[in-house]
């Protein structure tokens, strides 16, 4: 039995797309320091190593920990092999297109998946945990495992570990795989194969959309501000923008972002408030209003509040009415 001829064109566009990964690197480690505030990177590319590596190196060598170089990166001598495997591999299920050779393709990707998680945690044990012992700085007990998945704090630094544009690539096909899967198993049983081909264009569209929404995320009492180092702890204040390249930069107050921008211009896609009458929570500052006055006791001073709307600003500080409440950040 064949599987929906839409998720076929898009398993098979997909699987193409991985071609990318020859010329796009595959994951990504950065690190933040208050020395390093535009933060150091890591990129792994299917047969190298590249970002601020000797930068990285120098650091490391203080606390005893091995030098990055491609050597110590065995799979960069069949990584490519995979690849090309992987993508004829999807490219004959989706001409094949029937359900059985979709679920072997999932569970492909599963095992895949797994195995490469544990193989990069193995190496990262090992690279945080075989120290030289003669190094300058040595903690008895300490480790310097990076995160396999997500953030991790490392002594004074903060690492974030994620898949780069090609690594997402590779999910992305699996994403599709598994969607189709579904789909298809829907379908069977609840839907007649005509409606079930209507509905998979708009299902597809509503993934893709939730994946293009990068919302940043504050951790109050975790998180740092980006300018003036200290913990974001007050949950009625904060802003947060993302880069054109997804970079993150969370402040946690106007005055801090206001003025990380004017010392470091930086091109910014989307900008981010905290809503003073739904702590917490974060809404695009096109979305948004705000108030400013000496009244409003903000973090670092800058006495602006944000709101979902007009109506809820005046009324949480009725006295600044006069003192004007602004649409969008770009007003200032």
């Amino acid at each position: 039995m064949k599987f929906n001829i839409v998720f076929r064109i898009l398993l098979g566009v997909s699987s193409l797309l991985v071609a990318l990964t020859f010329f796009l690197p595959l994951w990504n480690i950065s690190l933040w320091a208050p020395q390093y505030p535009e933060g150091l990177n890591i990129e792994i590319w299917y047969n190298d190593v590249k970002g601020d590596v000797d930068i990285i190196n120098g650091l490391n060598h203080y606390i005893g920990m091995k030098h990055i170089k491609p050597e110590m990166f065995p799979e960069f001598t069949f990584l490519k092999y995979i690849i090309v495997a992987f993508i004829l591999y999807g490219l004959s299920v989706a001409i094949i297109g029937t359900f059985k050779s979709l679920k072997i393709f999932c569970t492909v990707c599963v095992l895949g998946g797994i195995t490469a998680l544990a193989d990069f945690y193995r190496w990262g044990y090992d690279y945080g945990h075989n120290l030289d012992p003669t190094a300058p700085i040595n903690v008895p007990g300490m480790s310097y495992q990076p995160p396999v998945l997500g953030y991790k704090d490392l002594l004074n630094f903060r690492a974030l570990s994620i898949p780069a544009i090609g690594g997402w690539i590779i999910v992305g096909v699996g994403v599709i795989a598994f969607m189709a899967l579904a789909f298809h198993w829907f379908s069977q049983r609840k839907l007649k194969t005509s409606n079930a081909t209507l509905l998979a264009i708009p299902l597809l569209l509503g993934l893709f959309s939730a994946c293009n929404e990068a919302k940043p995320e504050l951790i109050f009492g975790k998180d740092d501000c980006h300018f003036c180092k200290m913990k974001l702890m007050d949950s009625k204040f904060g802003l947060a923008f993302i880069t054109p390249k997804g970079k993150t930069y969370k402040f946690d107050d106007y005055h801090c972002y206001q003025t990380f921008l004017k010392e470091t211009p930086t091109e910014i896609s989307k900008t981010y408030v905290v809503v003073f009458d739904q702590p917490g929570t974060l809404i695009e500052s096109s979305l948004a209003v705000f108030v400013r006055g000496a009244n409003i006791k903000s973090p670092m001073g800058s006495g602006v509040a944000f709101f979902t709307n007009e109506k809820n600003a005046l009324s949480a500080f009725p006295e600044n009415e006069g003192n004007g409440v602004f649409a969008d950040l770009s007003h200032e």
